[in-house]
């Protein structure tokens, strides 16, 4: 294989190759002989058609597919030869295969955005810091309380607080059945901060088993299905059972049953303090990495290959689609502030690897069954059962972002905040 690579761009190449006749003849020629012992024609039997025939009919179409088929290797090939990493696939512009001559190919590729960083040191990031409040620890602890809560029905009028056992069928604007819309026993804990519309649960308060409303309401504004969030519903709610929920008290028995290890209420208390503390740390981690990022990516503008872009989004707007139901005719465009957001992410991945291997970030076997270790007791867990995740990988990438991090901290200006 000869090569031959061309910049005509920032991150643009031209990869001209030449693959000698040999090469290509030989898997032709071998793909012939397949083909004619699998060929019936009308006067031969099968597979004693004469190799001139075939050639004549069917020559030049099982060339094409063979080399077709082998472009891809060849490809790799030449840009392993070059020591080029195509951030999309390549666009052949030029090709010549003739039978008995070399197979030349021209093809136009974007290579990985090896970017040179200079301003590495002194970043502004900010670190929050956070002191745990009895508030935080007691609204935690009434979570655990309504869990724990036991159930008995009751016959008077639905309260807040208490639990709706109901039949729903949906009505048209009307007030007309819609048929195939019901839906039986539905379970509905009345007064949750969550709910997805309070009106509806406004609507049935005071009602009593045996009884039927239609109802008029609307869902929240902010529900995260942009389907539902502030839509208008009509129903016809039969109430089936009214519950009162009974809530345990919160002592030292109470604590015995979220866990062994804790004795007392206040053991509970103490490790809910520090579970809190320690989600706190991890967001002001992560805004000081996102700061880190931020800075690196101002200080060091660069462009992105439009191919890389490119196939990003399309990656995108496919999961997008998955997600929604690859038979749903919905529209897949992305917000501009989705692909503002793509382009950040591809930028933020392309600095990471620039600062890993300016730092020399390496992590060696032994260091990583190390963390894998500690990770497995922290978490309770066998080592082996990590090392049979297919994340696995993941870890060590981690790892190395944690080092890579810490590097960039060592010289960063550090604004804390209390928040």
């Amino acid at each position: 294989m000869k090569t031959k690579i061309t910049e005509i761009s920032e991150w643009g190449r031209r990869l001209e190759v030449e693959i000698e006749a040999e090469k290509v003849d030989k898997e032709s020629e071998k793909a012939l002989k397949q083909y004619q012992r699998r060929l019936e024609l009308p006067g031969f039997r099968k597979g004693k058609v004469p190799m001139r025939i075939v050639e004549s009919r069917y020559g030049e179409s099982i060339r094409n597919e063979v080399v077709g088929r082998m472009l891809p290797e060849f490809l790799q090939e030449a840009a392993r030869a070059e020591q080029l990493t195509p951030v999309a696939p390549p666009q052949i512009t030029e090709m010549n295969d003739e039978i008995g001559s070399p197979l030349t190919f021209t093809a136009e590729l974007d290579i990985w955005p090896d970017i040179q960083l200079e301003h590495t040191k002194g970043l502004k990031v900010t670190r929050s810091l956070h002191e745990v409040t009895d508030e935080e620890v007691d609204t935690q602890l009434r979570e655990f309380q309504s869990r724990q809560a036991s159930e008995r029905s009751v016959d008077r009028a639905l309260e807040g607080g208490d639990v709706l056992i109901a039949d729903l069928q949906r009505l048209d604007e009307n007030g007309e059945f819609i048929d195939g819309e019901k839906f039986e026993e539905r379970y509905f804990v009345i007064g949750e901060d969550n709910a997805p519309s309070p009106e509806f649960e406004e609507a049935l308060l005071g009602s009593v088993a045996g009884e039927e409303r239609k109802v008029e309401f609307s869902y929240r504004d902010d529900l995260p299905n942009e389907e539902l969030a502030g839509k208008t519903e009509y129903f016809m709610v039969s109430v089936r059972e009214v519950r009162e929920r009974i809530l345990p008290d919160l002592d030292d028995d109470f604590a015995k049953d979220i866990g062994e290890q804790f004795a007392t209420l206040k053991d509970l208390r103490s490790h809910l303090e520090m579970e809190i503390s320690g989600r706190w740390e991890q967001m002001s981690q992560q805004r000081e990495r996102s700061d880190l990022i931020t800075e690196l990516i101002e200080k060091n503008p660069f462009e992105l290959p439009q191919s890389m872009i490119e196939n990003y989004l399309k990656t995108m707007k496919e999961r997008s689609r998955e997600q929604q139901g690859n038979n749903r005719d919905t529209d897949n465009e992305l917000s501009d502030q989705e692909k503002e957001g793509a382009i950040r992410n591809l930028k933020s991945y392309v600095i990471s690897e620039a600062v890993r291997k300016q730092y020399e970030i390496v992590v060696s076997d032994e260091e990583f069954e190390t963390y894998l270790e500690e990770r497995a007791q922290r978490l309770g867990i066998k080592l082996e059962e990590i090392k049979k995740n297919a994340r696995v990988d993941d870890l060590r990438r981690e790892l190395e972002e944690d080092r890579m991090f810490s590097e960039l901290m060592k010289t960063a200006e550090i604004k804390e905040e209390t928040v």
